[in-house]
């Protein structure tokens, strides 16, 4: 094969690989649409009443659900001092609720309180995951790199710079 046929097939190789790793456009649903607009994760909603140190916390079960495991942790230099694990092998009918109290010390300015919920829904294994803002943001902490556009759903979203670290 001489030097012109190959580079030919480099560049056609490199091309069909970029269009074998696309996958086709997926229409994003307004909420106007009758799709569910929710990520897929576990069926539970979580709501949180917080405190300067304390939350109290609820995950309600919109489905069975077996093995469950609820997960307490901190973002943000927010450290929670009462158990990280509150739930772990639990099992819950729909509709249950479960409720636990919360202790922490939050971090300077705005930190987050995290909520993991993971178990068996119906024969399958899922998570979610859900964040409660404690604080208020520090004028350092408002002056984030990058650029604020807004989303299809009309939400800000921060785009920020990447690191290209190697």
């Amino acid at each position: 094969m001489n030097f012109k046929a190959i580079a030919a097939l480099s560049s056609l190789l490199a091309l069909t690989a970029q269009v074998a790793c696309t996958s086709p456009s997926k229409s994003n649903p307004t909420p106007g649409d009758s799709a569910d607009t929710q990520k897929a994760g576990a069926p539970v909603t979580v709501n949180a009443k917080l405190g300067e140190d304390q939350a109290q916390v609820s995950v309600r079960f919109d489905a069975p659900a077996t093995d469950v495991q609820v997960s307490i942790s901190g973002v943000d230099g927010l450290a929670v001092r009462s158990a990280a694990t509150p739930v772990t092998g639990g099992s819950f009918v729909q509709d249950a609720v479960s409720e636990f109290d919360v202790e922490f010390t939050p971090g300077e300015g705005q930190s987050h309180l995290v909520v993991t919920v993971t178990g068996d829904f119906r024969g399958t294994h899922l998570s979610r995951v859900f964040s409660f803002a404690v604080g208020t943001p520090t004028a350092a902490q408002q002056k984030t790199e990058g650029t604020t556009v807004t989303g299809d759903d009309g939400q800000p979203i921060k785009v920020l710079p990447s690191s290209n670290a190697e």
